[in-house]
C-alpha cells in the first residue's frame, strides 16, 4: 500500500503493514489532462507519464454533456468508480463543466496520484484540424497563430 507524506513523497507497505525495503520514494511522475471541449459537451481523460518513451497510463475518463440542452450529464470512470448519467444541476458553461470535473478529481479520492490540482503538470486540448502538423505539438505564439488561421475549417 502506497500512503502519501507529502508532495511527491510516499512510504510503501506490505499487506501486513510493514515497511518495504524501499520505505519512501520520490515518485516522479507527471499527471496530463486530455481536454476536448466540443459545442455541447466536454470530455476530459486523465494519463500519468513515468518515464520518457513509455506509454502513457490512463487513470481516469469523463464526459459532461448536455450544455446546451439541459439536463447536464456528467458521466465518470477511474479504476474503482463508474459513474453514467449523473444529472448535474449547477453546470450550465464549459467553464462550469471544467471546474466540476477538477474539483470532482480532487475530491474523488480515487486517483491517488491526485490530491490537490497542483499534481496536474500538463493539460492539452486536440483541435479539430491542424492543418500540415502531422504529431502533437506545443502550442507556441507562433503555433498558435498558424493554428488561428486554420478556424474556418471547424468553426464552434
Amino acid at each position: 500500500m502506497r500512503t502519501r507524506i507529502k508532495d511527491n513523497l510516499y512510504t510503501y507497505t506490505n499487506r501486513r503493514n510493514q515497511t518495504s525495503d524501499a520505505a519512501i520514494a520520490l515518485v516522479m511522475a507527471k499527471i496530463i489532462l486530455a481536454i476536448n471541449a466540443g459545442s455541447s459537451s466536454v470530455k476530459i481523460s486523465v494519463f500519468k507519464a513515468e518515464e520518457k518513451e513509455q506509454p502513457l497510463k490512463q487513470l481516469a475518463a469523463a464526459q459532461i454533456s448536455g450544455l446546451t440542452a439541459p439536463p447536464t450529464i456528467f458521466s465518470y470512470e477511474s479504476g474503482q468508480e463508474n459513474i453514467k448519467g449523473k444529472e448535474v444541476d449547477e453546470i450550465s458553461s464549459h467553464d462550469d463543466a471544467f471546474k466540476y470535473f477538477l474539483n470532482y478529481l480532487v475530491r474523488d479520492g480515487k486517483v491517488e496520484e491526485i490530491v490537490k490540482k497542483d499534481d496536474i503538470s500538463h493539460a492539452c486540448h486536440r483541435v479539430v484540424h491542424g492543418g500540415n502538423y502531422k504529431k502533437p505539438v506545443v502550442i507556441s505564439t507562433k503555433a498558435f497563430h498558424r493554428l488561428e488561421t486554420l478556424t474556418d475549417l471547424a468553426p464552434l
